[in-house]
């Protein structure tokens, strides 16, 4: 018959003081630590991915270091919600919305004109002609009208193109001299 120790904690106290228990809290720490410089390393990777200024990164970074798996959490909260990546492309798709609202230009008058008009409304050159069959507009390079098939009519002798010389002539005949030539 065996009898306990009159301490009943004697074996946990035992554990304690094992090789084991010492083995096993070493290796606690070094997963630990491998865990806080992981999430250091974690901070620096995604905020180099969503922040241009490079002393915000290393802010941030000292933030993971200095405290240990809160700095992580802190971050979190702090950094900007996308990559800059992403706000690129959304930027470019933006002005790239905005320019098809605000419409086709004309080559002369740089008036709104829209997708289906023949002429400029503001200067009234030319922009497109109208089938002969459909009288659908077409554009000046096209050989056939797209929606009936018939052949187009050969284009005028003013094309777009001739419209915008003359714009550009015009343009740079009205710009005014440069300072201080007589």
């Amino acid at each position: 018959m065996t009898f306990l120790s009159s301490d009943p904690f004697q074996s946990v106290s035992d554990f304690f003081g094992s090789s084991v228990w010492t083995i096993a809290l070493v290796l606690i720490q070094v997963f630990a630590a491998a865990l806080w410089l992981a999430l250091a390393y974690w901070v620096y990777q995604d905020a180099r991915r969503r922040f241009e200024n490079s002393g915000a990164i290393t802010a941030c970074v000292a933030i993971a270091l200095i405290i240990p798996f809160l700095g992580a959490l802190v971050y979190l909260f702090i950094r900007p919600p996308e990559y800059l990546t992403d706000a690129h492309d959304r930027e470019l798709e933006t002005l790239a919305l905005e320019s098809q609202v605000e419409g086709l230009r004309c080559p002369s008058c740089d008036g709104v004109v829209g997708p289906r008009f023949l002429v400029c409304p503001n200067c009234t050159t030319s922009l497109r002609q109208p089938c002969r069959r459909c009288s659908e507009p077409l554009e000046p390079h096209w050989q056939v009208c797209p929606f009936c098939a018939a052949p187009a009519a050969p284009t005028s002798s003013r094309t777009l193109d001739d419209t915008r010389i003359e714009r550009r002539r015009r343009d740079d005949a009205n710009q005014d001299p440069e300072p201080g030539i007589s």
